[in-house]
């Protein structure tokens, strides 16, 4: 009898993590493609700028791909989009359970020259390695109406304005920094961040829950 109980509870945690995949599947699919049309961007353009099939990148928008860790970095990048915010959701997802580890390579990015961005563009360079577990660190540099779409996801945030002006919104309250400010928030909170001013540039330090 005992074996018999104990099978169904098997049984049930298994449609229960399956439901948890399919709906995380879900929340990726949306959010990728939300950012990828915040680009103007086809799903070819993003195949060709990550090297995954367009086939590939339409079942991961339709929840029906499972990427991994290597792919996710190549279109989070691909995409302009911190990968925590492409794997965010409410708060507590994941039912509590601890991810495996992930081993972390030394990572070195040269300085990347400053250019000029056309109205409403700008670029999200990752600074942490792929499979950073604790935190990840962007830089985000642009102009008005880039990377301007709010979000929210488990964990907290530092934004740090180097260059220009930037105007945050976090759960309906606003601010504005200059070069120098810094705002640290719940990122679980809904929250956004827009370039006032061509050539605004800031690094973005997300924590919280396993990122990959």
């Amino acid at each position: 009898m005992g074996d018999r109980q104990e099978l169904r509870d098997r049984r049930a945690d298994g449609a229960r993590a399956g439901r948890g995949s399919g709906v995380a599947a879900a929340r990726l699919g949306a959010r990728l493609r939300m950012s990828r049309r915040r680009l103007g961007l086809t799903q070819e353009a993003v195949s060709d700028r990550t090297g995954l099939s367009k086939s590939f990148l339409s079942q991961l928008e339709a929840g029906l791909a499972n990427p991994t860790l290597d792919s996710l970095h190549r279109i989070a990048e691909a995409v302009e989009t911190p990968l925590s915010v492409l794997l965010g959701g409410p708060a507590g997802a994941g039912g509590g359970r601890p991810q495996a580890a992930v081993s972390l390579s030394t990572t070195y990015r040269p300085a990347r020259d400053g250019r000029e961005w056309a109205d409403g563009e700008g670029r999200t360079y990752p600074l942490t390695a792929p499979g950073a577990r604790r935190f990840e660190t962007v830089l985000a540099e642009g102009t008005p109406a880039h990377h301007a779409f709010v979000t929210g996801h488990p964990g907290e945030e530092l934004c740090h304005v180097l260059g220009g002006r930037l105007r945050a919104e976090v759960d309906g309250e606003r601010f504005e920094l200059t070069a120098g400010a810094s705002l640290h928030y719940d990122s679980a909170l809904p929250h956004r961040l827009t370039a006032l001013v061509p050539g605004t540039r800031f690094l973005l330090q997300v924590a919280g829950p396993p990122v990959a």
